[in-house]
């Protein structure tokens, strides 16, 4: 993702919306550290990251110095009446 990223952002000449999709579930501590330096560096635009645990990504995120919105869904199924 980072490569396509860089990839975009180089060709398009601007920085393209970024979409972590449960990232924090797919990667070791040490590359969640080295990721969370480049979003505190502003390397990144927009950015939608996706986690089922939402304390964790608000526990990482709490440290970096820039706007942050965090939304959780209520998904309970509903069964057809």
């Amino acid at each position: 993702k980072l490569a396509q990223f860089e990839l975009l952002k180089s060709s398009k000449n601007q920085k393209p919306l970024l979409l972590l999709d449960d990232i924090f579930d797919k990667l070791d501590d040490k590359r969640i550290a080295y990721l969370l330096k480049m979003m505190a560096d502003g390397r990144f635009g927009q950015i939608f990251l996706t986690d089922a645990r939402p304390e964790r990504s608000k526990e990482y995120l709490k440290d970096i110095d820039t706007e942050k919105k965090f939304f959780e869904l209520d998904l309970k199924l509903q069964e057809n009446v």
